[in-house]
């Protein structure tokens, strides 16, 4: 994990501090974001309040981490990652068989609907926000959480785990076809529907067959229980690896570290669930704006931590450990204000919430680097810097031209769309 190689590094009590905040992280973002997206589904589906929505959906999720583990959870999410793109594929194809093809719809679309980079004067979202602050939350989000690196760690070798890496980035090209694009035919196809965050279900509601959208929805929802089950388990690992051995009971067994495991999974489940009503609380924002505000606005100190801590030898444990701590306090109670306490649909004054991340990320890093500069090494770090340099193999040919083509496809969308 993340937290065993800071701790490596910087000594036991960055270890714990970062194992802290990664259970914050993991506990707002990956489960109680998932589980208010799966209550969101639930509730406009069956017209039942989120409580009773996320507590459903919750309480499978639990069982399902509780009762199985990191091996199981890889397998079944490879399982519905199929299910769910041969689901949006289809209803892609309904769509378009419908209006009449992507020549039909282009022509009763706006020409902005298919740019991938919009004008600096856009409100929603400017090119400058997203070149800025996307990148932090990536940072973040594919570097650090536990429950994205833990399969890749899991991988046979190396290269493996490389491919592993280059397979999702092409899996996250898909979501031009199968994600937006199926938003583009909806706008042409119910025109009239105020809420985005309801286009994806009133496609499959309107144009699949009756019986096969039942269906559908299972498998979405199946999909969702998968995600939050996942962060659950990841949750574990980390609560039981980087605190309650490390500092809690050295000693125990394999029976005892289950048995905390699967007490964490229990608190895990309880504590998200009001974490999702919080989350349900938030106006003046859509579903997608939601998840990407959140998200960056717990990004910035662990992107900022993880970035000096690889690529500058300078970095110690001052500045790690400020970043982590002082840094949080600021990145999350700014969160707290844009998005409960000062909500931006009421006070204007604030910037894009990417660019707010973006301001964090700078800021956190100037810290980081003058505290480095100003503050010598502990004597832990003195002692054991040799524990953390890191020798790798060169990458393979294999993974070189998979990178490579990955790179020139990228290079061409942006230049197509934009």
């Amino acid at each position: 994990t993340l937290p065993e190689f800071m701790g490596k590094r910087f000594g036991p009590n960055t270890q714990t501090i970062l194992a802290w905040y990664s259970l914050v992280k993991m506990l707002i973002s990956w489960l109680s974001l998932g589980l208010f997206a799966g209550g969101f589904l639930v509730r406009q589906i069956l017209g039942i309040p989120m409580w009773q929505s996320v507590t459903v959906l919750v309480s499978l999720a639990g069982l399902f981490a509780y009762t199985g583990g990191l091996k199981t959870v890889a397998k079944i999410n490879i399982f519905q990652m199929i299910l769910l793109i041969a689901v949006s594929a289809f209803l892609t194809f309904l769509g378009l068989s419908k209006i009449g093809g992507l020549s039909a719809l282009a022509q009763q679309t706006p020409t902005s609907y298919w740019s991938l980079i919009r004008p600096a004067s856009d409100p929603d979202y400017p090119w400058y926000a997203i070149a800025l602050g996307y990148p932090v939350a990536a940072i973040a989000f594919f570097c650090t959480d536990q429950a994205m690196v833990q399969s890749v760690l899991g991988a046979k070798n190396l290269e493996q785990g490389q491919l592993g890496i280059n397979f999702i980035a092409w899996l996250k090209i898909l979501s031009l076809p199968l994600f937006i694009l199926t938003g583009i035919i909806c706008s042409v196809l119910f025109p009239g529907l105020k809420d985005p965050s309801l286009a994806y279900m009133t496609m499959v509601t309107n144009l699949f067959p009756t019986g096969l959208n039942g269906l559908v929805i299972v498998v979405l929802i199946a999909v969702l229980v998968g995600t939050i089950g996942s962060s659950l388990n990841s949750l574990s690992t980390v609560f039981t690896m980087d605190i309650y051995l490390k500092h809690i009971r050295p000693k125990a067994n394999n029976q005892q570290i289950t048995q905390i495991g699967r007490y964490t999974v229990i608190m895990g489940c309880l504590t998200s669930v009001f974490v999702a009503l919080a989350i349900d609380q938030i106006k003046g924002l859509n579903l997608f704006d939601v998840f990407q505000s959140i998200l960056g606005f717990i990004a910035p100190p662990l992107a900022v931590a993880f970035l000096m801590a690889v690529l500058w030898k300078r970095t110690n444990r001052a500045a790690i450990n400020t970043i982590l701590t002082l840094g949080a306090l600021l990145s999350l109670g700014t969160g707290i204000c844009y998005l409960w306490i000062f909500p931006k649909d009421v006070y204007t004054f604030w910037p894009h919430y990417l660019m707010l991340s973006f301001s964090l990320f700078v800021l956190l890093l100037l810290i980081g680097i003058g505290v480095s500069l100003l503050l010598p090494k502990s004597a832990y770090e003195l002692a054991h810097q040799h524990m953390v340099e890191i020798k790798m193999d060169k990458p393979s040919n294999r993974v070189k031209i998979a990178w490579t083509i990955l790179f020139v496809v990228m290079l061409l969308l942006y230049t197509v769309l934009k």
